[in-house]
C-alpha cells in the first residue's frame, strides 16, 4: 500500500512532524530596558533645575541690597489674567505668602514693626499698574517709623 501524503511536513520515512506549539518564539527585552534606564539616567544629570523666580522686578542700577531675613516682604502682583487682571498683594511669612487687603497690610506692617522688624520691602511685578504700586507703597508708610524699599533684580556683571 502506498502512503498518503500529509497536510503536515513529512520527513522521508513518512512520520508526520508534529507544528511548532505556542505561537512564536520569545522576545526578550531586556536590552531595551537598559537602553531606556541609560537614557533616563543622562537626562537626569545633564539637565538643570531652575528655581522659578518670585516676581519681575526691574534690574538694579545704584544701590546696595537690604538683608530680606530681618524685613517684612510684601509681592505684588496680577492675578494672572494679563494688564486687565485684578492687582493682588501677598505679605511673605515664614510658611509662605498670604494674600491681604490694603488694610490687613497696613496691620501686619504695624505688628512686625512693634516686633522690631522696620525695614519692608515691597517687590512689584514690571505689568503691575504704577498707581496701584502707589497705594500699597501709602498702605506701608502709614505707619511710624517704617523704611521701606523697592525690591529690583540685582545687575549680572557681565
Amino acid at each position: 500500500m502506498a502512503r498518503k501524503k500529509s497536510l503536515f511536513n513529512s520527513d522521508d520515512s513518512g512520520w508526520k512532524k508534529r507544528p511548532a506549539s505556542g505561537g512564536g518564539d520569545d522576545l526578550d527585552i531586556t536590552p531595551m530596558i537598559d537602553v531606556t534606564f541609560l537614557l533616563l539616567i543622562f537626562f537626569m544629570v545633564t539637565s538643570t533645575m531652575q528655581a522659578t523666580q518670585d516676581s519681575d522686578v526691574p534690574i538694579a542700577r545704584h544701590g546696595v541690597g537690604v538683608d530680606t531675613r530681618s524685613s517684612t516682604i510684601v509681592l505684588v502682583h496680577n492675578d494672572g489674567n494679563g494688564l486687565n487682571g485684578q492687582s493682588v498683594v501677598e505679605i511673605k511669612e515664614s510658611g509662605g505668602s498670604t494674600e491681604v487687603t490694603l488694610d490687613e497690610l497696613t496691620a501686619r506692617v504695624r505688628e512686625r514693626v512693634q516686633g522690631g522688624v522696620m525695614d519692608v520691602i515691597i517687590k512689584a511685578d514690571r505689568n503691575v499698574p504704577h498707581g496701584f504700586v502707589q497705594e500699597v507703597t501709602r498702605a506701608v508708610t502709614d505707619v511710624d517709623g517704617v523704611k521701606f524699599y523697592i525690591g529690583i533684580e540685582e545687575k549680572k556683571d557681565r
